[in-house]
């Protein structure tokens, strides 16, 4: 038997992955999103900011992602996440309305709980070789992004 050899998946396909699921979780609907276009930025804005919220949360001490991944554990996070950004987008704002014995109160002014309490900042005191002394008492620290996968 043969086996074939996988090559390693890339940035891009890993975004088309992400974006055919939340095409899934959120289908296109003419009268919201009038165009494709307008569907396809949307849910690509959406996955940057869950990125965003995620990568700001498990790094917090780390000042540029531009070379920072999601963690595989964490897509299916990502996409809850996405999902809970475009429910509240026509949401944002409301603290409480009653009209017809309807009423809409909103409890937080960001995303459940629930969702942010499955993310554990990956935080700690940094090995010594990632510890570069620039001089007298200036210090360069970098951090490994793929630690705690």
């Amino acid at each position: 038997m043969i086996e074939e050899e996988t090559e390693p998946t890339t940035e891009v396909e890993e975004e088309d992955s992400q974006l055919t699921k939340l095409k899934v979780k959120i289908p296109y609907d003419e009268d919201i999103f009038e165009t494709n276009e307008n569907y396809l930025n949307i849910l690509n804005d959406l996955l940057e900011d869950s990125k965003s919220i995620l990568l700001e949360t498990l790094y917090p001490f780390l000042d540029d992602f531009t070379d920072v991944q999601v963690p595989s554990k964490y897509e299916n996070w990502q996409l809850r996440c996405c999902v809970e950004l475009y429910n509240m987008a026509d949401k944002q704002g409301i603290t409480n309305y009653s009209e017809n014995s309807l009423s809409w109160t909103k409890l937080s002014d960001g995303l459940s709980n629930s969702l942010m309490d499955k993310l554990i900042s990956n935080v700690g005191v940094p090995s010594r070789s990632q510890i570069k002394r620039v001089s007298d008492g200036v210090y360069n620290v970098t951090y490994d992004s793929r630690q705690g996968e």
